[in-house]
């Protein structure tokens, strides 16, 4: 076979006319893009990837048909496959069908560039005679629902390197295993390559293992989805809607999208341009049944309110036509949750910090919730569940990056990591305090190592950093005063690690654990000035091969 395809560049959108396009031994490469729309396609045999997106965002999948041949599985890797450090994925009414690897989401492990990123929504989705990836998450979050499932070989589902997701409402029929923890069912939930999933409304035809594991997040700060859910012993009924279907050129495609939330009050609503169409006769209400025309940018909108609205053609061969009633939901007038939100950096210069504080500027517009920023200006949308593609580009970002200079482009290489409510740090005095007792950010967990095991632990635990930064964190209790610091850590034998420790953004000693005998080593840092209130954080970062494992630390 030969290496063919179509590479897509940024804001564009593809959609095959009349009842579809198909693309034999021809694929789609999306690589380093955002703010993309492929829909109405069938692509059959493509070496490698069906669709390939690499260090994208803001990607839409619609109605596409994916498959090979079993022939093909020894050439061809994935039907759609998202990978190196992409996020905001939404896959809908998609055919994946005769494959092995249908579609992966994640580079495997110990790729830092997926962490924090890697989030996705498959809906109305099927997956038929695919044996394996239907689909897979690692790192990120993922939301599944009324996905039809059948004759999986290997399993449907599967999750792993802390990946949190949802199945809801989904049909499984025939499936050897529905859902699968990649690598760390004997080790459970501590280790870091556990994936939690959980299980909802789910209907289950002649399969195995239909367990999943946890509750992992809530849904509602993303978008508003219900009105788009059927029960799960609907979903065969509606096999005749997925892949591709005639007339879909000529659909009504919002902005925000249907179902967006924490949409700026300052948003104006509109339409995009369809085949002699140019302009719409819009009508907006506070309820579904009680719309009326009005003039979307004149108009004002209310925080905090749930808006309908819809969108009727003027003039051309689609004169009269209507869409279906949209909706979306303005952001509240006080941000959420605001507080501090560490930012990772991809890249380290020893002895200075790879973590910074950032503070949400407030003003100009620009809101915040517990998970998600919206950017100033018209081109702001939070929403993984569908997105326009046009204007300047500036998407929606939910939990990701704050876009309100650069549409996207620096700001999604420095991401935001997390939201906190300014709670205090955990605290840190003289004497001995476990790792796993501190504040982690970046590629940091517990791992549990009981009595017996290859590693022996101070509480039987320790904290795991694989590949990229990570960071543990805590607060000044004790009196002021000198102090000496010891740091207990694992010298992994197959690698180097970087350790630093810091005071507030002061780094007061640093070193490289080179030994490689895979023993517990200590550090003494000392003549360090600790004053109360100060924060006290341990942050490391390794190499492709290893993992940074800390113990405690004692401070006298």
């Amino acid at each position: 076979m030969k290496h063919d395809f179509i590479r897509v560049s940024s804001n564009k959108t593809i959609i095959g006319a009349g009842d579809g396009v198909t693309l034999d031994s021809l694929g789609i490469d999306i690589k380093s893009q955002s703010n993309i729309i492929i829909r109405n396609l069938s692509i059959r045999h493509a070496d490698p990837d069906a669709i390939s997106c690499r260090d994208a965002h803001h990607i839409w999948i619609d109605h596409c048909d994916l498959s090979s041949i079993p022939e093909d599985n020894d050439i061809c890797d994935g039907l759609l496959d998202f990978t190196y450090g992409s996020s905001y994925l939404t896959a809908s009414w998609c055919r994946f069908h005769d494959h092995d690897k249908s579609s992966i989401c994640s580079s495997g492990t110990r790729n830092f560039r997926d962490y924090g990123r890697q989030r996705v929504t498959y809906h109305h989705c099927a997956f038929i005679n695919c044996t394996q990836r239907n689909p897979r998450i690692g790192y990120g979050i993922g939301h599944i629902f009324n996905n039809y499932n059948a004759d999986n070989r290997s399993y449907a589902v599967g999750v792993f390197a802390r990946a949190k997701v949802i199945v809801e409402d989904s049909y499984f029929s025939r499936c050897r295993s529905v859902f699968r923890q990649m690598y760390s069912a004997e080790q459970g939930p501590d280790d870091c390559y556990w994936g939690f999933l959980s299980s909802r409304g789910n209907y289950f035809e002649s399969c195995g293992d239909t367990l999943g594991w946890t509750e992992p997040f809530s849904l509602e700060p993303y978008y508003d989805y219900a009105f788009a859910m059927q029960q799960a012993h609907e979903v065969p009924q509606l096999q005749h809607l997925i892949g591709t279907q005639l007339g879909l050129d000529s659909d009504i495609i919002p902005f925000p999208a249907d179902g967006a939330r924490y949409v700026a009050s300052g948003i104006v609503p509109r339409a995009h341009e369809i085949e002699g169409i140019t302009t719409y006769r819009y009508f907006i209400g506070t309820t579904a049944d009680d719309l009326q025309e009005a003039d979307p940018i004149t108009l004002s909108f209310l925080p905090d309110t749930q808006y309908f609205w819809q969108a009727i053609a003027v003039g051309g061969k689609h004169d009269g036509k209507a869409s279906p009633i949209f909706r979306f939901t303005t952001a509240p007038t006080e941000p959420r949750s605001l507080g501090m939100v560490r930012e990772i950096k991809d890249t380290l210069i020893e002895g200075e910090s790879f973590f910074r504080w950032i503070v949400d500027n407030g003003g100009s517009g620009a809101q915040a919730s517990s998970l998600c920023y919206n950017n100033e200006g018209s081109g702001a949308q939070a929403s993984s569940l569908c997105y326009n593609n046009g204007g300047s580009g500036a998407q929606a970002s939910s939990l990701c990056y704050n876009n309100n200079e650069n549409s996207g482009k620096d700001a999604y290489h420095t991401r935001l990591h997390r939201l906190e409510a300014c709670a205090p740090l955990p605290p840190l005095s003289i004497g001995k305090t476990e790792a796993e007792h501190g504040s982690f950010y970046g590629l940091c967990f517990v791992e549990s190592h009981p009595a017996g095991s290859w590693i022996t632990a101070s509480n039987d635990s320790c904290t795991v950093g694989d590949e990229g930064p990570g960071c543990i964190a805590y607060r000044w209790a004790d009196h002021d005063g000198v102090y000496t610091v010891t740091t207990t850590y694992l010298d992994e034998k197959s690698g180097e690690s970087y350790i630093a420790i810091f005071v507030g953004e002061e780094c007061i000693d640093s070193w490289r654990a080179t030994a490689n005998d895979n023993h517990m080593a200590e550090h003494v840092t000392e003549g360090v000035t600790l004053r109360r209130g100060d924060e006290v954080r341990i942050e490391f970062l390794t190499d492709r091969k290893m993992r940074t494992r800390i113990d405690y630390i004692s401070v006298k």
